[in-house]
């Protein structure tokens, strides 16, 4: 799950940038097996626009969306179809990296952006 804890993919579509996915990794606890230590992993989407998604949780044994992510690609609906699309998705690295997860503000919901 490395790649996940303060992941940031950038997003496009036939090689046009759209935005970008921010990812982190929480420790989680579920029923029945309270005991058992998990991890969950939360993706949000960042539009080129300016626009933020809400964020979505994934977890296992399934992760689809580190699945996806690990594949190079990303399901969202698109903002401006409102379509459900597979962008291609290429993690960011680096002081690019960096900046972005600073800029973006992997949590923040759109209600509580300014």
């Amino acid at each position: 799950m490395d790649p996940f804890r303060d992941g940031v993919w950038e997003l496009s579509l036939n090689g046009e940038a759209k935005g970008w996915v921010t990812s982190s990794v929480t420790p989680m606890r579920s029923f029945p097996l309270l005991w058992v230590k998990q991890e969950q992993m939360w993706t949000q989407v960042h539009w080129l626009g300016g626009g933020h998604e809400y964020t979505e949780e994934d977890y296992g044994p399934e992760w689809y969306a580190a699945e996806d992510l690990r594949g190079g690609r990303f399901v969202a609906f698109d903002p401006r179809t409102d379509l459900e699309t597979s962008f291609d998705a290429i993690l960011v690295a680096g002081a690019e990296r960096d900046r972005l997860w600073a800029r973006l503000e992997h949590g923040v919901e759109p209600h509580s952006r300014k």
